[in-house]
């Protein structure tokens, strides 16, 4: 992408924040309908990452923005697709059946958190009370979503809810390996193409082995027009991403965290008609603590 002449106004800004927040909070909707439409997992995500990984490598190959693959390179962006793709995603998708959307969306949005949590026992981030405190109010929400059903005779989603843990965990430790690891020689949109297309590659034997046959349906069933909508909103997420942090640096775009939430509530309401107990809306509120204290004004305008 090219560095943006002026940045652009505050409205202009928030409008962005919303979108991203809107695209994400609707990106756990809609992989809850593909699969409860009855697509496979991983075929979901295959074809995710076959449509992201082509309108990528479309750009670079538009703006001849090729690159050179090296060792340290590759070990970089598979680190990545891993971490900022495959497992999340498989976790979401796996639990999507059993976890309501917008209890998923309020499990990812601990991602500030983990990050502040394995940025400090990295070192990579300077000891703060505020990054203490975040870290505190941010394992009391997690108790308190967790903790209801691990007391239930049954336990019935408590692995299911642990495996949704996965998503924050992943992308929060990604947060700090790309601030550590990210070579030189490469921009935002050559990542981008280099993960989607690792990743992509990595799912395609696992779909073979695990998954059943995709099928094109030329009616367009909910299910086939939710995984397009997955695509959509995982491009729309990045380029934003990428947009918001050339102009107002990393900070702001933290603030997306904060509207992915409610909108991912307010999908789940929309579309499944959930409604989340009072417990969680507890947890809720010790996050949005959590989450303000990590952009708080000693954090760093790197993310």
């Amino acid at each position: 992408m090219s560095e943006p002449e002026r940045k652009p106004s505050g409205l202009g800004t928030l409008g962005l924040l919303v979108i991203m927040g809107a695209a994400w909070g609707l990106e756990f909707s809609m992989l809850k309908l593909a699969v409860e439409a009855g697509y496979p997992e991983t075929g979901v995500l295959l074809v995710t990452l076959a449509i992201v990984a082509l309108v990528f490598w479309i750009i670079i190959a538009a703006q001849h923005a090729w690159f050179r693959l090296t060792r340290r390179t590759v070990v970089f962006l598979l680190m990545l697709a891993l971490l900022g793709y495959v497992l999340p995603l498989l976790a979401a998708l796996w639990a999507s059946p059993y976890v309501p959307a917008g209890l998923m969306s309020l499990i990812a949005s601990f991602t500030p958190v983990v990050t502040v949590a394995t940025a400090l026992l990295c070192r990579t981030e300077r000891v703060s009370p505020h990054r203490i405190l975040a870290v505190a109010f941010g394992l009391a929400a997690a108790f308190l979503v967790l903790v209801p059903e691990a007391s239930l005779p049954q336990a019935g989603n408590l692995l299911w809810l642990l495996l949704v843990f996965v998503v924050p965990l992943t992308y929060g430790v990604e947060s700090v390996y790309v601030s550590w690891a990210w070579p030189d020689d490469l921009t935002p949109m050559q990542i981008g193409a280099g993960q989607s297309l690792l990743a992509l590659l990595t799912v395609i034997p696992i779909h073979w082995a695990v998954g059943e046959p995709l099928h094109y349906d030329a009616a367009w069933p909910i299910g086939q027009i939710a995984i397009l909508i997955v695509a959509g909103c995982v491009l729309t997420e990045v380029f934003l991403y990428f947009a918001i942090i050339r102009a107002t640096g990393g900070v702001l775009v933290s603030f997306a965290m904060y509207l992915s939430l409610f909108a991912g509530i307010a999908w789940g309401a929309v579309i499944f008609g959930e409604r989340l107990e009072l417990v969680t809306w507890v947890a809720l509120g010790l996050l949005l603590v959590g989450l303000s204290l990590t952009i708080s004004r000693d954090s760093p305008e790197k993310p």
